[in-house]
């Protein structure tokens, strides 16, 4: 099928350094019919041009010749939503090499062209595609409004015709009932595609995230194991995503860990080596740590994948080894090529304070923390305010420092790797008989918060409940445990009162928004946002039984 009448509309940008090859493609979209086109010569060209337009047709050179070649830059587009989902990415590389290294990265173009290639070749890949998104447009459109049971239905409809597409609609199928909740139906789907091809690398994927979601993770880890020893998925990076986070889940943070490095040897990429360094740390094993964010330092150097998180993160590191001038040039530099991020520049004091604590700078570790103290002004569970408590301990403020790790705690009382990082500084720095004092009795001041307003709610105080859990919220807005409960208290407190509210599920609503941000791609989240859901739908219904 031909689409040339919709290339004179299609917003294009060309990223290539080289004069000559800009040039050429511009000539070759010009044969096409192409004639919206932009030009960048650099990964920070073009990033500004995509946050300024939609564009639907991207074409990338693989060597730019830069610090940041054309895979980084594809991934940082990507991470950051500055691609929309219709938007084409192809890859333009003259080397055959790039194709083997492609096949190792976590995200892959829509299409890979090998220089030389002519008009033609350029137009029947794009052809390919544009088929596939007209094809799969109007389930496209349902799942941009989250109109996942509009969205299957679609996807029934387009498996009923047998055509090319019927895999991609089975997939999307499955995707929608995991959106849904309906984790059980969508095993099924998954199992129907395993049944026809053994092999089908996503269906066991996602069995495994259904497995996942629904607790059972012993089932999910078999799945995920058999991927990756097998030659279809060694490589396939989800898989040892899943492995990782089941891992997790259960407590075995050390074997999580040990997954995690698995995962950057088949996938060395910066992304990777990050999330082993954050594992490596989080488990004690600061060698492995530094070595990691030496690593990621080199990789990402002058890049657009450079994080400034990268530099505070490999410097506290350096302190707990005791490298700690090491550690201070480091943050040094770090706060010249950052001096308008203040949240940089609050952390990186708190970490320069534990620095210079251990050299026997007591002055200047004081001149830091005070500076750190006004930067660090809120109690949240991160990285920062973990650093300022370790440091108020190393200076003398024990006290100080202690009271800050129970907030830290208290802010988020459900997450297990705050929890952890805790328990470590209050071992490192000679007060591992409060760990249990610390972490426990923050968490059970929160449970005990979460259990009143329970205990208010079964005994029909729907209102008194609604106030005690939002008092806890106010106290600990970023409390992930907190705002599922609040969500949940407030959508059992409409069902009780079988009666929609609009005060309370707007409330509900701004909830979830939150949770989305605070845990993306949560199972607990998307299984409260169909509670919800299916909230308003029964008071919804019940209401319009009852109109005359």
């Amino acid at each position: 099928m031909n689409f040339s009448a919709v290339y004179p509309d299609l917003q294009t940008l060309i990223i290539d350094d080289m004069q000559t090859q800009r040039t050429t493609l511009r000539g070759q979209l010009q044969q096409l019919q192409i004639n919206k086109v932009d030009q960048a010569t650099t990964a920070e060209e073009a990033i500004k041009y995509c946050k300024s337009k939609t564009y639907g047709l991207v074409l990338c050179d693989f060597n730019l010749n830069q610090k940041s070649d054309g895979q980084q830059l594809f991934e940082y587009l990507r991470d950051n939503q500055l691609l929309g989902k219709s938007c084409l990415f192809f890859m333009v590389t003259a080397e055959n090499s790039y194709l083997s290294v492609a096949s190792a990265t976590e995200h892959k173009p829509d299409a890979y062209l090998l220089k030389p290639f002519t008009a033609s070749d350029l137009s029947d890949r794009l052809n390919n595609l544009l088929e596939k998104n007209e094809a799969l447009q109007t389930i496209e459109e349902r799942l941009d409004r989250q109109d996942y049971a509009g969205a299957i239905t679609h996807c029934d409809i387009l498996v009923k015709m047998k055509s090319r597409w019927t895999m991609q609609a089975l997939q999307i199928k499955a995707e929608s009932l995991m959106h849904m909740g309906r984790y059980a139906d969508a095993r099924e789907v998954y199992a129907q595609v395993l049944a026809a091809r053994s092999t089908v690398v996503w269906a066991q994927l996602g069995m495994a995230k259904a497995y996942k979601a629904e607790s059972q993770f012993e089932q999910a880890k078999r799945v995920v194991q058999n991927i990756i020893d097998s030659k279809e998925g060694e490589k396939n990076i989800d898989a040892y995503d899943i492995l990782a986070e089941c891992l997790e889940a259960t407590g075995d943070m050390e074997g999580a860990m040990y997954v995690m490095k698995d995962s950057a040897a088949v996938i060395p990429s910066a992304r990777r080596q990050r999330l082993v360094a954050e594992a490596a740390y989080l488990n004690g094993d600061l060698e492995t740590a530094k070595e990691c964010y030496a690593r990621l330092a080199k990789a990402t150097s002058g890049s657009v994948t450079s994080l400034p998180q990268d530099i505070l993160a490999q410097a506290q590191t350096l302190v707990d080894k005791g490298e700690t001038q090491e550690a201070v040039q480091m943050l040094d530099a770090g706060m010249r090529k950052y001096p308008n991020d203040p949240a940089f520049q609050g952390v990186s004091l708190a970490v320069k304070s534990q620095a210079l604590s251990k050299q026997g700078d007591a002055a200047g570790a004081q001149a830091a923390l005070a500076k750190a103290r006004g930067s660090l002004r809120r109690a949240k569970a991160d990285f920062g305010t973990i650093a300022l408590a370790k440091a108020e301990v190393l200076g003398g403020n024990a006290e100080a420092g202690l009271k800050l790790m129970s907030n830290v705690v208290s802010s988020d009382h459900e997450n297990q790797r705050i929890k952890q990082l805790i328990g470590n500084v209050l071992r490192s720095t000679g007060h591992e008989d409060k760990v249990a004092d610390i972490i426990d009795g923050a968490t059970k001041q929160i449970n005990s918060k979460v259990d009143e307003a329970k205990q208010l709610l079964r005994d029909g105080k729907y209102d008194e409940s609604l106030e005690v859990i939002e008092k806890a919220l106010r106290d600990y807005p970023d409390n992930t445990g907190v705002l599922l409960q609040a969500a949940q208290l407030n959508c059992l407190t409409l069902r009780l009162k079988k009666q929609m509210n609009f005060t309370i599920s707007e409330r509900v609503r701004s909830y979830l928004s939150r949770l989305e941000k605070l845990l993306p791609d949560s199972d607990r989240v998307a299984q409260m946002k169909v509670y919800f859901r299916d909230t308003t739908a029964m008071l919804n219904h019940q209401g319009s039984s009852k109109a005359p």
